[in-house]
């Protein structure tokens, strides 16, 4: 196998156990790594303010993908490295279908992020990046203004799976995602977790075959695709295990940590550190 310079790992449900937090034993395995020499990175749909604290617990010495890859962002010098938002009117105009389908959607314009009013998704939601919506009183599309790096929707995954095939067909511009059953990730067209990670991997001077990506859902697919080594969970959706090249045992069994101690036994993780 090809020494391992750059990983990559998604946070929910991967990463992080059933509180949303790191373990012990994942700092230490995730640190052991860059000691090593490996970069590591977070990839994520979250936002600047919600990977920040998980990026200072750990360390992390390479730039972060942020919001499924519309913004790598190194979080070390406060450099945006690549973006790419959903255009301002055709956010809008995802916005009030989706409203019209009367489900809830969140906007995130580079900055925080907005709600027509907070409900038990945003109680759930804030719960797990700990950063809490900013409450608009209004409808969210009687509020935009200007292009949208991220739109999310959420509703109970049946909604969900009616609603996509509609939104996809009048929207080709834009990409779709789920990255939970009930989480609808929605970015501007050819913008994926995979790209970001190829994209970083060419900043960083690490081959393809020298990354190894984690991931769970199906936001992750085209991560797992891109990277040299893609790993999908034990608890991963159907399409990321197959696109994964080895299964880790669950994020509540600090999976990534145990590939991470196996890979280093063996190693199988180094290079010089870059990014």
């Amino acid at each position: 196998m090809t020494l391992i310079r750059l990983i990559a790992t998604d946070l929910d449900d991967t990463l992080l156990d059933a509180h949303s937090d790191v373990t012990a034993r994942t700092v230490s395995a995730v640190r052991r790594a860059m000691d090593a020499g490996a970069l590591f990175s977070l990839s994520s749909g979250r936002m600047p303010e919600a990977m920040l604290p998980l990026a200072e617990k750990l360390n992390v010495n390479a730039p972060m993908i942020l919001y499924n890859g519309a913004l790598i962002y190194d979080h070390r010098t406060e450099r945006t490295l690549f973006s790419n938002a959903i255009p301002a009117e055709t956010a809008l105009a995802v916005v009030r279908m989706l409203e019209q389908m009367g489900l809830y959607v969140q906007a995130y314009p580079g900055k925080g992020y907005y709600c027509e009013r907070r409900c038990a998704f945003t109680e759930g939601y804030e719960r797990s990046i700990r950063v809490p919506a900013a409450e608009l009183g209004v409808p969210v599309s009687q509020w935009m203004q200007g292009d949208m790096v991220k739109l999310l929707a959420i509703a109970p995954p049946e909604e969900l799976d009616r609603a996509l095939p509609t939104l996809r067909a009048a929207f080709p511009t834009v990409n779709f995602m789920k990255s939970r059953p009930h989480y609808c990730e929605i970015v501007a067209r050819g913008i994926d977790k995979g790209v970001a990670l190829r994209k970083l991997g060419e900043m960083t001077g690490v081959a393809v075959d020298e990354i190894m990506a984690f991931g769970d859902g199906q936001n992750d697919v085209s991560m797992l695709a891109a990277a040299g080594v893609g790993v999908a969970m034990e608890n991963a959706v159907e399409d990321c295990r197959r696109a994964a090249k080895r299964i880790a045992p669950r994020n509540t069994e600090d999976g990534v940590a145990q590939v991470i101690e196996e890979l280093l036994a063996a190693g199988q993780i180094g290079g010089a550190a870059n990014g």
